[in-house]
């Protein structure tokens, strides 16, 4: 089954984020819950208006990571081509480039198939379909190693992976763009025993001193939702 992905974000604004849920409930009531669960029937870019768009934007904002604004207006404007920029780069079809060059930031074919599977269309209706939230990350560092600390919002899979060059991330997707297993992650994984677990810590050893490493957390439940962190670095002690 096809499952949500979400990248995430430490972003503490709980009165921004109040006001966000108040508006998405507003737009709910307006444009109907059933929303949510039609399917994208064609391509949108920048500048478009109707109720597709309308469609994009209910399901782009349940989930606040993703589009924090939360505007359900029907016109595909720059905050909702940012929102389809994150989805994008959460789920592993593009995260760079423009709209005419490498369809950043627009619903093309492959970004209209990867979100009907998460709508009524063909998406894990019924099933389990939310990610972990990853919080209150933190690192701490000697000369030679690394603990990295986080908590979850449910018992979760935590893998991380660090190298010395930036890290990518990138995906396997069906012939119609659909995500079909756990990110690829360029790096080394670091100590991985499988259990799922709230609070989460993970060491990472033989490390050379004075050095900046490169990471990133990926987080997955029992029905396999993945959040991923944004690529971050430390550096180890003289």
């Amino acid at each position: 089954m096809n499952k949500i992905i979400n990248l995430q974000k430490n972003i503490p604004r709980i009165g921004f984020l109040f006001g966000v849920t108040m508006m998405t409930m507003l737009a709910l009531l307006v444009f109907g819950v059933q929303s949510a669960y039609a399917v994208i029937t064609s391509q949108l870019d920048l500048g478009d208006r109707g109720s597709e768009v309308t469609e994009l934007q209910t399901y782009l904002a349940t989930d606040v990571s993703i589009y924090p604004e939360g505007l359900v207006t029907g016109y595909f404007g720059q905050l909702t081509k940012a929102a389809v920029e994150r989805f994008q780069t959460s789920v592993g079809i593009v995260s760079q480039g423009t709209p005419a060059t490498t369809g950043y930031g627009r619903v093309g074919p492959l970004t209209q198939a990867a979100i009907n599977a998460r709508l009524g269309g063909g998406g894990n209706v019924g099933g389990d379909v939310y990610a972990p939230t990853i919080k209150s990350i933190n690192v701490t560092t000697d000369n030679d190693g690394a603990s990295v600390t986080w908590t979850a919002s449910e018992a979760s899979m935590g893998k991380v992976y660090y190298s010395t060059s930036p890290i990518r991330i990138s995906n396997i997707f069906d012939a119609t763009g659909v995500f079909s297993g756990e990110p690829i992650v360029t790096g080394t994984l670091a100590q991985y025993d499988g259990l799922a677990r709230v609070t989460h810590t993970v060491n990472i050893n033989n490390l050379t001193s004075n050095t900046t490493y490169y990471y990133l957390i990926v987080v997955f439940d029992s029905s396999k939702n993945v959040s991923i962190t944004t690529p971050a670095s430390f550096r180890t002690a003289q």
